[in-house]
């Protein structure tokens, strides 16, 4: 082997370590900033904490108790131990909210009654399949923290809204695509425990 193409060898792979470094480096940052918002949010939206929020006088909707992160209000934070998830969970369902992380159909309550959440079945609920009856999911809100236990998993149909109904009973329900299948929504459904 010549000297130049030593010479070049050698250069080439020190660029290359270098920029794996750079992108592993800013891939790094972005994890630790991300997960540095959630404890944020949950330090904010922790139990010790609504009751001074709810008594600010400033207080004139729901939407005055939620932070704002990237433009987005942001309800809580859903945590799925079981498939090592965290995530900030945003107001709203539109394409642009669910690039960031979990939604909040709006037409479900913030933490009494049926919550319902979806994410995209990729980056963030990629997993979600593989929970299992009994399997718990915290989920911390601007309105307190509440505890559940995954009851049901089913495949519905994407126009199957009626899982969405609001109940008597504090439950999560949890909406994601099903891969390979683009008429269908992984439906994981979780009941508070005592």
């Amino acid at each position: 082997m010549s000297k130049k193409l030593k010479i070049a060898i050698t250069v080439a792979t020190s660029v290359l370590i270098i920029v794996i470094v750079i992108i592993s480096t800013f891939f790094i940052v972005k994890h630790f900033k991300y997960k540095e918002k959630i404890d944020n949010i949950i330090e904010d939206y922790s139990d010790e904490n609504i009751q001074d929020r709810l008594d600010n006088e400033a207080i004139k909707s729901t939407d005055d108790l939620m932070q704002q992160i990237d433009g987005e209000y942001v309800i809580g934070v859903i945590k799925i131990d079981k498939i090592g998830f965290s995530g900030l969970v945003y107001k709203g369902t539109s394409l642009d909210t669910l690039s960031k992380g979990v939604g909040h159909f709006d037409s479900s309550p913030y933490l009494n009654g049926n919550v319902c959440l979806a994410a995209h079945n990729t980056k963030y609920w990629a997993k979600l399949h593989t929970l299992k009856k009994g399997d718990k999911i915290i989920y911390t809100s601007f309105l307190g923290t509440k505890e559940y236990s995954v009851t049901d998993m089913l495949q519905i149909s994407e126009t199957d809204w009626t899982k969405l109904s609001n109940t008597t009973e504090n439950m999560l329900t949890l909406l994601t695509c099903v891969k390979g299948k683009p008429t269908q929504r992984l439906c994981v459904q979780a009941l508070e425990t005592d």
